[in-house]
């Protein structure tokens, strides 16, 4: 008898060990952002990467009942390091596209958005894109953007087209009339044009509706079932629509 409860007390330590263990081990899932591309991703007064993405993702989070790390990176790696396994998710204003479908899993669309033209307030020469063929263009690299810049100059490098690892750094080449134009995702342009003052759209946005996506391995089918459930909750709990109200109004 004495041997049995010394064997049973063996047996609920070793589970117990076991288990402590399995809670030390629990994988943090790594989200790759880049977090110049405000409202959706950026770093607050208290060094803190905020905004309408890191809210979603959050949120996903907590309905997974995951813990997950934010890490900064230039956008144009973000794709190759998903691919790499070196990341876990993306979610950084990213638009959905055959391209980079190739080389990820994209979750269901959880914003829409078009490519817009920002230019300094005292520009009366550029009034439609036709007008940006001789003009020189600021855009982030790897973006939506930096691609309509490139068709737009016939080339991914030409002379008269700059491209920054970082969107702020676009702004500032306009802003300092290093460049004619900037073109970005309207609700970036309209956060840096309120931010840095004397910018205004050329244009009407000028493309089709892109449609962002939060991207996983293309072989994490599960964890993307996941992430489209907790975007449905997301949406049908409302508070969808509150996070649209905090960073978009």
């Amino acid at each position: 008898m004495k041997k049995l409860k010394v064997l049973v007390v063996v047996c609920v330590i070793v589970m117990l060990v076991a288990f402590l263990a399995g809670c030390q081990t629990k994988k943090v899932l790594i989200v790759g952002t880049e977090a110049t591309f405000a409202p959706f991703e950026f770093v607050d007064e208290k060094n803190n990467i905020v905004g309408f993405d890191i809210d979603v993702i959050n949120y996903i989070a907590k309905e997974l009942g995951e813990k997950i790390e934010i890490k900064n990176q230039p956008f144009e790696t973000l794709v190759e390091s998903l691919a790499a396994k070196q990341i876990d998710i993306v979610i950084a204003g990213m638009t959905i596209t055959d391209e980079r479908a190739q080389k990820v899993l994209f979750s269901k669309p959880y914003y829409n958005a078009h490519q817009v033209i920002v230019v300094l307030e005292s520009d009366t020469t550029i009034n439609a894109v036709e007008d940006l063929a001789d003009k020189v263009i600021a855009v982030q690299v790897g973006t939506t953007g930096a691609m309509e810049a490139a068709g737009i100059k016939g080339a991914d490098e030409h002379p008269q087209l700059k491209q920054f690892k970082r969107v702020n750094e676009a702004f500032m080449e306009l802003q300092n009339g290093r460049a004619d134009a900037v073109i970005i995702d309207a609700p970036v342009a309209k956060n840096y044009m309120a931010k840095l003052g004397g910018m205004k759209y050329a244009t009407a946005p000028f493309t089709e509706e892109e449609k962002f996506g939060i991207a996983v391995h293309k072989e994490n089918k599960d964890l993307m079932d996941k992430i489209n459930k907790a975007l449905d909750k997301l949406v049908q709990s409302g508070e969808y629509d509150n996070f649209v109200k905090k960073w978009f109004e």
